[in-house]
């Protein structure tokens, strides 16, 4: 009898076990095992959970935890693709790095800027790039959390660096952040700017003088003859037209340099604007017998350009031929089709230009603006 109680009871306990594996027991290991698939990315076969009302909400719970994951991790990698194609495009090197100094993030061409191979993330920004400048800029930047301008010079390149540190939504600096803008060519178009403007002011004192002294001259000598009257007037004239073309220059330099040059485009036929420039030239290319030639092809197509601009470009050129042409000698107006463009030129058979001295004609003082 006392067996048959032991039994029945250890048959409860057993049947009580089983009851409480599959609704208390399994159900949790079943989260267990969802929660793992979770974490590796993985989408379960199935998120019905057994156990009860209980469980199964718990398993939808986890499925729409799961959804709303899956959903996240596609935005945040289409926002790093589209970070990635404009950190790629940009003209600009760019580093992040953390407080420690770690590489977080660069584009390629802050790997072409310091001819680097692939970088790892993490890796000490020391053992990538060893630059005593760029240190203290970042330095700089996570120690005063404001932006730092600094410019550095990397194989004859004038690079500005521009730093700023980069902080966490408890507003503490986490790293900092690097521009690296190359401003060669601004550097180089600043000095042409600054060079014009000096050869400019040089050469106005020569126009400004003879002026000033003609007109000294007539104050003190009001009986000077006509014949001498006359040609003080002209040599001012001759002057003062000059000083007009310096004005020009001057505005147009302003327009150029405001972005808005105003220029009045239109189509232009080139083989009748080559020929109204002969017809203009007539005079001068007679004075030295010189033979003007149009060279270009009979199919080239009309340009769109500022015809005041393009014909004063072209006088100077001819001016040029002309001045520096042989008596009885040729001059080639030539136009040409390159790929999208249309290049004009004007050719002489001159004494041209000594090899030595080709590279200096537009720098200072290379070129003679008014004649002694």
């Amino acid at each position: 009898m006392i067996w048959l109680l032991l039994c029945a009871v250890v048959a409860l306990a057993v049947a009580v076990a089983l009851i409480a594996r599959r609704r208390w027991i399994a159900p949790w290991r079943q989260v267990e095992e969802l929660v793992t698939e979770i974490e590796r990315g993985e989408r379960p076969r199935t998120f019905l959970i057994d156990g009860g009302a209980q469980a199964q909400r718990i398993g939808l719970r986890l499925e729409k935890v799961f959804e709303d994951l899956q959903q996240l991790n596609k935005q945040i990698a289409k926002r790093e693709s589209g970070m990635q194609t404009i950190f790629s495009a940009m003209h600009d090197a760019l580093l992040v790095v953390d407080s420690n100094r770690h590489l977080i993030l660069v584009n390629e061409t802050f790997r072409r800027l310091f001819a680097l191979p692939e970088i790892s993330e993490g890796a000490p920004l020391r053992e990538i790039v060893r630059d005593a400048t760029l240190d203290r800029v970042i330095n700089d930047a996570l120690d005063r959390g404001g932006p730092v301008r600094i410019e550095l010079t990397l194989d004859g390149s004038k690079i500005e660096l521009d730093a700023v540190a980069t902080r966490n939504n408890a507003g503490e600096i986490t790293g900092a952040l690097v521009l690296f803008h190359d401003i060669t060519e601004l550097k180089k178009i600043d000095q042409v700017r600054r060079d014009f403007v000096a050869n400019v002011s040089h050469e106005l004192r020569t126009p400004l003088s003879i002026l000033r002294g003609y007109i000294e001259t007539l104050l003190d000598s009001p009986e000077t003859s006509r014949a001498e009257l006359s040609r003080i007037l002209k040599v001012m004239e001759r002057h003062s037209k000059r000083l007009d073309l310096l004005v020009d220059d001057l505005l147009t330099l302003a327009q150029l340099e405001s972005g808005n040059p105003n220029l009045q485009l239109g189509d232009i036929a080139v083989s009748s604007f080559f020929r109204e420039l002969i017809r203009d030239w007539e005079k001068k290319l007679a004075t030295k017998q010189l033979n003007a030639v149009v060279d270009l092809p009979s199919d080239l197509p009309a340009i769109r350009a500022d015809r005041a601009r393009l014909q004063e470009a072209l006088y100077n050129l001819l001016d040029n031929a002309v001045k520096y042409s042989r008596e009885h000698g040729e001059i080639r107006l030539i136009a040409r089709q390159r790929d999208q463009e249309i290049v004009l030129s004007v050719s002489d058979d001159g004494v041209g230009i000594a090899e030595d001295g080709c590279m200096v004609q537009c720098s200072r003082f290379a070129l003679q603006l008014f004649d002694a």
